[in-house]
C-alpha cells in the first residue's frame, strides 16, 4: 500500500475508540499466522468505506503480525506491515513504534521512512510550539542515500587511489595523473561527507530506548510524581516520540527531540523492548 493511499485510508477511517483485537489462536505455525494476517488486512481494505467494519480486521491483522514479532521475526517488511495495520486500526502510537523499529533494522528503507512521515503527520502537536515535534531532516533532497558501510569503503578506496595517483604523478609528471588524483580526492571527500551525515542522522542509533506517548494530554512533569508541577503548560499527545533516560516508581524520565527533559507516567507511554 503506497504512503499516500495509507494516509488517505487512515483519514477515511478517522479516529475511533480503541478495541481489543480477537486473541490469536494458539498453536498456529508462523506461515499460517502470516497468511491470516495478510487475509485480515485485505478484508480491512475491502471494508475501508465503513470504519466500524474495517478497524476490527486491521486490529486482528496487527495482532497476528505482532505475534510473529514476539516469536522472533525481525525484518523491515514485517514492521512495515505491522505499522500499516496499527495505523489503519487507529493505533497511531504503535504504528510509529513499529516503523521506528523497522528503521532501526533497515535505516535506508524508503517505504518505512515514507510511512513514518505519514504517521507523524497525524500527531497533534501544540499550536505555535516545537514541543514534541520530531527532528527536522536536514539531508538535502538531492543527496543520495548510501549505507554507512559503503560510504566508509568508498572513502577509504578513493583516499588510497588519491595517494597512488599523486605518487605516480610525482614520478612521471603527467597531467592526467594529477587530474585523476585530484578527482579521487574530491570523491573521497564526498564519500566522507555522506558517512558523517548518515552517522549523525541514522535512525535507531544510540543506546537509549525509544518511547512513544500512548495517550493524549500527557503533561511532562519536573519529577516522578503528580505532585511535581508540569514543566510545560502544553501537553504531549499520542504519537510524540522521545528517548528514555531513566525509569523509577512507575514513571519515565524522557528527552524529546528538542532536548526538553521531564517525567511521564509509565502507563501512558510505549517503551521499545524486544
Amino acid at each position: 500500500m503506497s504512503p499516500a493511499a495509507l494516509l488517505s485510508a487512515a483519514l477515511l477511517l478517522g479516529a475511533g475508540p480503541g478495541e481489543a483485537a480477537e486473541p490469536v489462536p494458539p498453536g498456529l505455525a508462523n506461515v499460517e499466522l502470516a497468511e491470516r494476517a495478510e487475509a485480515e488486512f485485505r478484508l480491512g481494505v475491502e471494508q475501508r468505506g465503513d470504519a466500524e467494519k474495517a478497524r476490527p480486521h486491521f486490529r486482528t491483522a496487527a495482532a497476528y503480525f505482532d505475534e510473529l514479532r514476539r516469536r522472533g521475526a525481525r525484518n523491515a517488511l514485517l514492521y512495515r506491515n505491522l505499522g500499516n495495520a496499527y495505523l489503519l486500526a487507529d493505533d497511531l502510537p504503535r504504528a510509529i513504534l513499529s516503523y521506528r523499529r523497522g528503521l532501526a533494522l533497515a535505516p535506508y528503507d524508503r517505504s518505512l521512512r515514507d510511512n513514518l512521515e505519514q504517521a507523524r503527520a497525524l500527531v497533534v502537536y501544540p499550536a505555535g510550539s516545537a514541543l514534541g515535534r520530531p527532528p527536522v531532516e536536514h539531508r538535502p533532497p538531492w543527496l543520495p542515500q548510501l549505507r554507512s558501510e559503503w560510504a566508509f569503503a568508498a572513502a577509504a578506496a578513493f583516499y588510497v587511489l588519491t595517494w597512488a595517483l599523486l605518487t605516480r604523478w610525482l614520478m612521471l609528471r603527467r597531467g592526467a595523473l594529477l587530474a585523476g588524483g585530484l578527482l579521487a580526492l574530491a570523491l573521497a571527500g564526498v564519500a566522507t561527507a555522506l558517512l558523517v551525515v548518515d552517522l549523525r542522522g541514522e535512525p535507531g542509533r544510540g543506546a537509549e530506548a525509544l518511547v512513544v506517548i500512548a495517550e493524549d494530554g500527557v503533561l511532562l512533569r519536573k519529577g516522578n510524581g503528580r505532585a511535581f508541577p508540569p514543566r510545560y503548560e502544553a501537553p504531549l499527545n499520542r504519537g510524540v516520540e522521545a528517548r528514555l533516560l531513566f525509569e523509577r516508581g512507575g514513571w519515565l524520565q524522557i528527552e524529546l527531540a528538542g532536548g526538553e527533559v521531564g517525567w511521564v507516567p509509565r502507563a501512558y507511554a510505549l517503551v521499545d523492548s524486544p
